[in-house]
């Protein structure tokens, strides 16, 4: 990477770990200043919000436009966010989950209070007033926070907020008349507005009310009971239409009996019925109807309408035709509905507004009394208290930014975390366990489509797994590098074990596998391995040709045995194929010969052959390998996880190494080798005796025919090469011994 001859004000520091070379975030300032950083220099442009081991809801807040990523734009919000609000930024280069109140700043939110002045007014509602720090568990604290009896700036003044009863009773008159508003409690309240025009709207009652008040007399007629007029018409309206109804049907009984008898009988299947309803009940007749016409007022009434009969009895029936009466003739009842009619015209009147459903009465009671000023009062405080709901969002963002910011930085900016010994990724979502071994380095799959078409881009060798936690019902998918050890026993189907970052365990089963060269130990052997399968493939696939040949000759001869025993003998060999294979043994014999001649001219030229045949076999897949192994990058598969990677992240061999790691046993422990199962061991001493013979017979046989097969003149010649090497060497020795 070149260095760039301008300079941009802040110095930064870069290292280059695994061949990377990424910013190192060191200081508060190099946070501060990323907005200058060239954009080319980051790691990462985007990352997902969902698949991370990392803050669901850190990376939502930080996801401004909700659109599943968080792009660099919004990185450098939120540090212009952390500028405009902390008054010391570098808190959140420490780990922890909490803001002393010294390192909040002044600058106002949108809802119109500071960041320090709403962290007060929060620790203020939950009695930590002592308390020199804002901790994250403080803002969930909801049911101290937002309970309907805490003032908490949003205009809203729930009945439990008032501590006067009176007043408080007065809130809920005013939620009954205009259906009140929703709390961030959750509590219905009221705000300043429906306070207003509740009172007007009483006031406006009252000026009616007083409007009569001109002329005496007529306010002696209208208000004939005196001051019980308001609650008798009340009651009255409620029985009127009841009371109507039954001197109706007294009427209809005494006019007609066939009539009379089957509005009985309507009234006795209704009262057969099951599991009789109040309103059924209420739709009964008032009372049955006798001789006299008269309604009783004690005994027979229907008991839904007793208490209103009760009431009717009390206010109106006593005060008008005095103590005693305990039945109502239709002219008395005629009596009372011309008394209230002059009131019933007066009333009918009445200005139509929220609390025309108020009694009078009621209505002088809260105008008499010094609810309204209090209920202003309350009002103020709301109005004057930093509004918690959006308080807390803002100071809730702060916490999680103060949290989690850096760690995201250095996941995003850099990739420190995943190129650190004691730091993981936080797309690194566990550890596979599986075929003697431990891969770090696994993926969450969300989107299996895009990982089909990147992932082989990667050169990794990746193992696809699905992961299920029966117990609790849950499932997801994965995808494990493996950098270490050989792929001889790892086959779609086989099970493993995964540890999430929770350390929750998942049974794994491998359903893909995206082959590439894992080391350069595993391709040396490769070209052997696919050699011993193939020839094992052959043998197979020859036996099952032979054994079904067998056994169709079988079955040929259990069906048809005068046919089979009859069939002309087939020649087995021909004398011309036979010459052939003759003429093809001497002619290999003859190569090899010549080989062998060639190459046994001097004692080193056989292990010379021998690597170099293993090296020509091997050397080409080992070449293969290594270059393959340089351009391991994990870049496609973030990319296919919804990543946006500004540039390659590779894994050379030793951090390959160190993601995959294979069983060791443990250092100071020990190994018992006697195996009771064991079975016997090859003859490998006897083989190395045998290929001696072996060599020095097919030697003798090279040296014979190059003496134009004259064993004893062969004989002589190695005979005297071999003493003339002898004397050669026991010479040597004896001038470099040191003289006495």
């Amino acid at each position: 990477m070149k260095l760039s001859d301008k300079k941009d004000g802040h110095s930064w520091h870069f290292i280059q770990p695994g061949g990377l070379v990424q910013l190192k975030i060191n200081t508060i300032d190099d946070i501060l200043n990323l907005k200058s950083l060239d954009q080319k220099l980051w790691i990462a442009l985007a990352c997902p919000v969902k698949g991370l081991e990392f803050s669901e809801e850190t990376l939502n807040l930080l996801d401004t436009d909700h659109n599943g990523r968080v792009r660099v734009p919004e990185i450098l919000e939120a540090i212009e966010f952390i500028k405009k609000y902390f008054k010391k930024a570098e808190i959140i280069m420490s780990e922890g989950s909490s803001i002393p109140l010294d390192c909040l700043g002044d600058e106002k939110f949108a809802c119109g209070h500071s960041p320090l002045d709403s962290a007060k007014s929060i620790l203020h509602i939950l009695e930590k007033d002592s308390q020199m720090e804002l901790l994250l568990e403080d803002l969930s604290v909801t049911d101290k926070l937002f309970s309907p009896s805490v003032i908490n700036g949003d205009g809203i003044l729930p009945a439990e907020a008032v501590d006067n009863e009176f007043a408080a009773g007065v809130i809920k008159d005013i939620i009954a008349c205009t259906g009140g508003l929703d709390d961030i409690s959750g509590s219905k309240g009221c705000n300043r507005e429906e306070f207003s025009s509740f009172f007007n709207d009483l006031r406006a009652i009252k000026s009616w009310r007083n409007s009569i008040q001109s002329s005496e007399s007529e306010e002696n007629k209208l208000f004939f009971l005196k001051t019980a007029t308001d609650a008798a018409y009340q009651n009255y309206t409620k029985v009127k239409d009841k009371i109507d109804e039954y001197f109706l049907r007294c009427s209809i009984t005494s006019y007609d009996n066939l009539v009379a008898l089957a509005l009985r009988k309507k009234d006795e299947e209704t009262a057969a019925t099951e599991n009789l309803s109040e309103e059924q009940l209420r739709a009964m007749p008032l009372a049955l109807c006798d001789e006299s016409g008269c309604l009783p007022l004690t005994k027979g009434i229907n008991p839904v309408w007793a208490q209103d009969i009760a009431d009717f009895v009390k206010l109106i029936v006593t005060p008008l035709f005095g103590e005693g009466k305990v039945q109502l003739s239709k002219s008395s009842w005629q009596e009372v509905v011309k008394a209230f009619a002059p009131y019933e015209t007066w009333y009918q009147a009445r200005p139509e507004n929220s609390v025309s459903s108020l009694s009078v009465d009621r209505v002088n009671e809260i105008l008499m009394s010094d609810a309204e000023k209090i209920i202003e009062a309350f009002l103020e405080k709301e109005e004057k208290h930093p509004p918690l709901a959006l308080a807390t969002v803002e100071l809730r963002k702060m916490l999680l930014l103060r949290r989690d910011f850096v760690k995201l930085l250095r996941n995003y900016v850099s990739f420190e975390d995943f190129y650190s010994y004691d730091q993981t990724a936080i797309f690194q979502c566990g550890t596979l366990y599986i075929d003697g071994r431990s891969c770090d380095l696994c993926f969450r799959v969300l989107d299996g489509a895009k990982h089909a078409t990147m992932a082989p881009l990667s050169q990794c060798y990746l193992l696809y797994c699905d992961c299920k936690r029966p117990s609790e019902n849950e499932t997801m998918q994965i995808a494990a590098m493996v950098s270490a050890g050989n792929c001889d026993n790892l086959i779609v189907g086989r099970n493993g074990l995964f540890y999430d970052c929770k350390g929750r365990d998942w049974d794994a089963t491998i359903t893909k596998i995206v082959e590439n060269p894992i080391s350069i130990k595993e391709a040396f052997f490769s070209p052997y391995k696919k050699l011993s399968r193939m020839i094992q493939e052959r043998i197979a696939k020859s036996a099952a040709e032979a054994e079904s040949k067998v056994n169709s000759k079988m079955a040929a001869a259990v069906e048809k045995p005068k046919e089979t025993a009859t069939a002309p003998e087939v020649k087995k060999f021909d004398v011309g194929t036979i010459a052939a294979l003759g003429v093809a043994v001497s002619g290999f014999a003859a190569v090899i010969g010549s080989i062998l001649g060639i190459v046994t001219k001097t004692w080193w030229m056989p292990p010379v052959f021998i690597i170099g045949l293993l090296l020509l076999i091997s050397l080409p897949s080992m070449l293969l390998a290594w270059l393959k192994l340089r351009q391991r990058n994990i870049a496609p598969i973030l990319d296919a996880s919804g990543w946006a990677v500004n540039g390659n992240v590779k894994i050379n061999i030793p951090l390959g190494r160190f993601l995959t790691k294979t069983g060791i046993r443990p250092k100071g422990s020990k190994l018992d080798k006697f195996d009771p199962y064991a079975q016997k061991k090859f003859p490998i001493k006897r083989l190395i005796l045998a290929l001696f013979i072996l060599t020095l017979l097919v030697c003798a046989l090279v040296i014979i025919a190059k003496n134009d097969w004259n064993a004893l003149a062969a004989w002589k010649k190695t005979s005297s090469a071999v003493m003339g090497f002898l004397k050669k060497f026991v010479g040597k020795a004896a001038s470099t011994a040191p003289q006495s």
